[in-house]
């Protein structure tokens, strides 16, 4: 019997299997035209975009990092959730990924030093003035009071997702964004109460998982996405990463997400698996993603027990049946 297919139920949410579509923005050399140049609209095209892998059967679609606030946008192209005009684009996606038996995700997201000025035609900020690249644009540092206005964006867009009938919603906490960009020591230099040791470097990840959870309550599980792999050479140790995670278990999340650049690598000079590392701190349900485009590589990992549920993001988007194609190698049908 394949763990892969078999379902899950999370806080009373049934998934049909374990196999996730993270979230992905349109921008790739893999995607046509028709679909990437869309003006932020969720056009037929959109549409089709996650159906596609909705209808080859998998568990979880998570819709693209959406962004919270104008001056937090990235991509040109990208949806947005900042707005109450946004609410019947993202109930359209819901209702088209629930037809096709789905469970209906949307990341949401601030770019923060990321963020594009040229798109936004507003300031950057970050969380020191500190870019976050050598190529990129120095932020102005953002004030505490631009915090809270920040976390109650992300709860006020959560709100809107759960509105539109998302059943989850995820905070994008990874990559270098804002939230990331405070829990990384280089573009952190802060030394008031956001920044400093972990525990200030990690309170406004928290604190807006926190806010999210009291807009949303029990209406729409709360995930979160982290990665570690893009601040190793910077220190960020085990220790950050057990207290990180044991923030966020505080802050009311249901779900935690972990990007890698390798679910199958040991990590903090160990052969542990970042997974397994998270698995020794909190019982909740985990998603890993990285290289698992093998789905014998998907089953491995669930078969371990460090994750619940497997991330297939680059092969699913090479291929929209991926789900389909691992199901006739792995079940026979």
């Amino acid at each position: 019997m394949s763990i892969l297919f078999s379902p899950i139920t999370i806080e009373g949410l049934v998934f049909r299997n374990r196999v996730v579509m993270p979230p992905m923005v349109r921008l790739t050399p893999l995607m046509p035209p028709e679909v990437v140049e869309t003006g932020g609209q969720v056009t037929d095209t959109v549409l089709d975009h996650y159906l596609l892998r909705a209808r080859a059967g998998t568990g979880l679609i998570v819709v693209e990092a959406t962004a919270v606030d104008p001056a937090g946008r990235v991509w040109k192209h990208g949806l947005n959730a900042y707005a109450d005009e946004h609410v019947a684009a993202l109930t359209r996606l819901v209702e088209g990924i629930h037809t096709q038996g789905a469970v209906a995700s949307i990341q949401l997201v601030h770019g923060g030093p990321q963020s594009s000025a040229h798109i936004t035609g507003l300031e950057t900020v970050g969380p020191s003035t500190v870019p976050s690249s050598e190529r990129g644009t120095i932020p102005r540092q953002i004030s505490v009071e631009e915090i809270a206005a920040v976390q109650q964006r992300f709860a006020q867009a959560a709100a809107r997702a759960v509105a539109a009938g998302f059943d989850m919603v995820e905070i994008h906490g990874a990559h270098g964004y804002l939230l990331d960009s405070f829990l990384s020591r280089r573009t952190n230099q802060r030394t008031d109460e956001y920044g400093g040791d972990m525990a200030g470097r990690m309170r406004m990840l928290v604190e807006t998982c926190r806010a999210v959870k009291t807009h949303i309550g029990t209406r729409a599980l709360l995930c979160c996405r982290i990665s570690v792999f893009n601040k190793l050479e910077e220190g960020f140790s085990s220790d950050d990463f057990t207290q990180l995670v044991t923030g966020l278990v505080g802050s009311g999340i249901d779900i935690l997400h972990i990007s890698t650049d390798g679910a199958l690598k040991g990590y903090f000079g160990t052969d542990k698996t970042i997974q397994a590392w998270a698995r020794e701190t909190t019982s909740l349900p985990i998603i890993v993603a990285g290289g698992l485009g093998n789905p014998r590589d998907a089953e491995r990992v669930l078969a371990q027990g460090h994750a619940d549920l497997v991330a297939i993001g680059t092969a699913m988007l090479k291929d929209p049946a991926w789900t389909q194609h691992a199901r006739e190698m792995l079940v026979g049908h």
